[in-house]
Parts: C-alpha cells; sequence; structure tokens
C-alpha cells in the first residue's frame, strides 16, 4: 500500500539520464571533431555551460521524481516522515505566518492591531487542526525541490533536508560543485578566455557524474526503506544517513 515501486523509479531516473548523457556524448564529439587544439579548448567552454545545465536539470528531475512518486501513494500527514509532512502543509502555515492576513471580522474596524489579527490566523489554524493529521500529502514539487539560482552545495543540501533525505549526503560533493560553479561563472564572466584542456574538462565530468551516482543512490536507499514514513524515520536517529551509506557501499 504504502511502497513506491523501485525497479520503476530506477527505469525512470535512468531515462532522464541517458538523455542527458546523450546528448553530453553528442557535444563532446562535435568539439572532439573541430580542426585544431585551439579551437577545441575555447569549445570546451561551450561543453561546461552544458555540463552545469544538466546536473541542475538532472538534480532538479531525479529528486522530483521522489516526490511525484510519493504523491502518488495518497498518504496521509499522519503516516509520513516529519519533514514531508511540513512540506504537505506548506500552505496551511504560510496562511498562518501572514502578517497581512486581518481577521474578517475587524478588518475595518481594527486594521492595524497586529495582535488581534495574529491570534485571529491562530484561532482559524486551531479550527482545523484536528484535521491535519488525516490530510492527503500531496507536495509541490518545484516549491521543495527549489535550486534557486545556483545548484550550489548549501542549496541542494537545503533541499535534501526538505525531502527528509540527510542533508550530509551532500557533503562529499561540495568540492565538485564548487568546482563546476566557478568554471561556469569564470565563462560567463569572460575570466576564461584560453578555454580549458581535456584533461580539465574529463575530470570535471567524471567528477559530476559521480555526485549523480550518489543522488540515485540516496533516493534509493530512501525508498527501500521506506524512509518517507513515520515509523521508519522516527525508529533510529541517522537512519537516512545509515541507508544511503550502506546502498552506496553495496552498489
Amino acid at each position: 500500500m504504502y511502497s513506491i515501486d523501485i525497479a520503476e523509479l530506477r527505469a525512470e531516473m535512468e531515462t532522464e539520464r541517458e538523455w542527458r548523457e546523450r546528448e553530453m556524448r553528442s557535444l563532446r564529439n562535435n568539439v572532439a571533431a573541430l580542426a585544431t587544439e585551439d579551437q577545441r579548448r575555447v569549445a570546451r567552454k561551450a561543453l561546461v555551460v552544458m555540463l552545469y545545465a544538466h546536473f541542475e536539470g538532472g538534480a532538479k528531475a531525479l529528486l522530483s521524481m521522489y516526490v511525484n512518486r510519493l504523491n502518488a501513494l495518497s498518504l496521509r500527514v499522519a503516516d509520513v516522515a516529519p519533514s514531508l509532512g511540513a512540506a504537505a502543509l506548506s500552505d496551511l502555515f504560510r496562511a498562518l505566518r501572514d502578517a497581512n492576513a486581518k481577521c474578517k471580522d475587524f478588518a475595518k474596524a481594527l486594521p492595524d492591531d497586529t495582535a488581534l489579527h495574529r491570534f485571529a490566523r491562530d484561532r482559524e489554524f486551531v479550527e482545523v487542526a484536528w484535521q491535519i493529521a488525516g490530510r492527503t500529502v500531496q507536495i509541490n514539487a518545484d516549491d521543495l525541490v527549489d535550486t534557486e539560482s545556483n545548484l550550489k552545495p548549501v542549496v541542494l543540501k537545503k533541499i535534501l533536508y526538505r525531502l527528509g533525505l540527510d542533508a550530509k549526503l551532500a557533503e562529499p560533493w561540495e568540492g565538485a560543485i564548487h568546482q563546476l560553479l566557478h568554471r561556469r561563472n569564470d565563462i560567463a564572466h569572460g575570466t576564461a578566455k584560453d578555454g580549458l584542456e581535456e584533461q580539465d574538462y574529463t575530470s570535471l565530468e567524471r567528477a559530476v557524474t559521480l555526485v549523480v551516482d550518489d543522488l540515485v543512490k540516496a533516493i534509493c536507499a530512501a525508498v527501500m526503506k521506506q524512509e518517507y514514513l513515520v515509523s521508519s524515520s522516527t525508529s533510529s536517529p541517522g537512519s537516512s544517513s545509515a541507508s544511503a551509506g550502506a546502498a552506496a557501499g553495496s552498489s
């Protein structure tokens, strides 16, 4: 009832990776076909830009697949891990924190009574609080998997945290991601006019591939251990990191 089909999810994730890798391979072949190394060195700047685009887009797509699979289970808030429950109730919490929301009964008579309007929001929350546990979990993937302006390591950590995955999973990836962003920014700002050597680009691409590999392992570990369920998430401290590490070690 509460299980995500791991085989179907893996297949979907591999399909996503394959088309992105196929496109990057085609671009690499085009660069390799250029007549001189000077031309190839400059053309590799475009490869870096596309590599970052596929890294950010691919990471967002993979994590969104996980969210969409969770939505398809039609779980209740009472059934899921606290982070996912909070994500499912984001609209309710947003309304509770909206300082501009006014009590309908006093909106005209006391428009500036901050304490009263805050109390009214609290009262409205209490009125529906008993229904919260039974509410169906439907999470907006675009809101939860927000890569912001750049998918920096800290941004990826934030996304993992919101998904109930271990944010520390991103720590081994920080160097590779920072290097990719640094190269991409140098190109965008015009400070990498001479382009890249082949070995520099190859090293960068290999590092990004390993990051995506680890991300897939982390998602699959969470699915296999059903870490999205409240019973799993509260059964033992650090269960997310332990299961992800086990999956990585068995791969």
